[in-house]
């Protein structure tokens, strides 16, 4: 059984999609779980609403809402919480891409049963929206997917919980531990999930993002590594402020260009 694992605070205006889209699923043996930071708005609520009218499985939810220390505190306590086999993590505001994917998934376990098993992202970006395409021999080799579309054995990730020292790139501390202890990664070519990529850490903490990879390579321990981590703040820092300010217009047509990964479908 795989158990999704959906981590909100204050998600009340963002979470229905989401939800809907959990609900569409044909295969509905999985478990849902929504794990939330003790939410000032109506997000459980909604949640509790939305499951209710898409019929989900009432024994197959399983909904906290409690304080936490942020995001990787809380997907740590959705494996805790979860019962299948493996663990995909569905981000609030992000969507399965149709009704068809746990099916799928399920299908790819049976199959291999690898540690890891991935799929395609359909990514949403403030100039069109792509599909993520990427893989281990010439994209990236620790992370050629979005978190939002790899399903992990529940075990792996009890064994080595996401570290809470890391703001952001927590799940790529996972995949590289993954990676070097020689778990096994399968890859299969159906697209996953649907991802909103115009707010997240990822794409707006160039800097931080930058200090963290370096830090789970160990490049920080290296001699003289203050030289890199000046020229990461000469060159890394500023681009946050010039996506805050650059007029979009030339933005978009910036990252049309450079995002060379992406299998554009629509450009705004």
């Amino acid at each position: 059984m795989i158990s999704v694992v959906t981590v909100t605070w204050n998600a009340e205006n963002f979470i229905s999609d989401t939800i809907v889209s959990v609900c569409k699923q044909k295969n509905r043996n999985f478990e849902f779980l929504l794990i939330d930071g003790a939410s000032k708005d109506n997000t459980v609520n909604r949640v509790k609403s939305l499951l209710h009218e898409g019929n989900f499985p009432k024994e197959n939810i399983v909904i906290v809402s409690e304080r936490d220390k942020g995001m990787v505190d809380a997907m740590n306590k959705g494996v805790s919480r979860s019962k299948g086999d493996y663990v995909l993590f569905l981000n609030g505001g992000d969507s399965f891409y149709d009704e068809n994917v746990i099916d799928k998934l399920e299908e790819t376990i049976n199959k291999v049963g690898a540690d890891v098993i991935y799929g395609r992202t359909m990514m949403i970006f403030y100039e069109g929206r792509g599909i993520y395409n990427e893989n281990e021999e010439y994209g990236d080799p620790i992370m050629p997917f979005i978190h939002q579309s790899v399903i992990v054995k529940r075990n792996l990730l009890l064994k080595h919980p996401f570290d809470l020292s890391y703001k952001i790139l927590g799940d790529r501390e996972l995949f590289y531990w993954l990676r070097i202890n020689k778990y096994t990664f399968h890859y299969e070519p159906y697209i996953v999930s649907i991802y909103d990529a115009r707010e997240g850490g990822s794409e707006n903490n160039p800097y931080l993002i930058a200090i963290e990879g370096d830090r789970i390579l160990g490049l920080d321990k290296k001699t003289f590594y203050w030289l890199r981590k000046l020229r990461w703040r000469c060159t890394k820092a500023p681009i946050q402020f010039i996506k805050n300010n650059a007029p979009r217009k030339w933005l978009n047509w910036y990252f049309l260009r450079k995002r060379k990964n992406i299998e554009w479908v629509e450009k705004y």
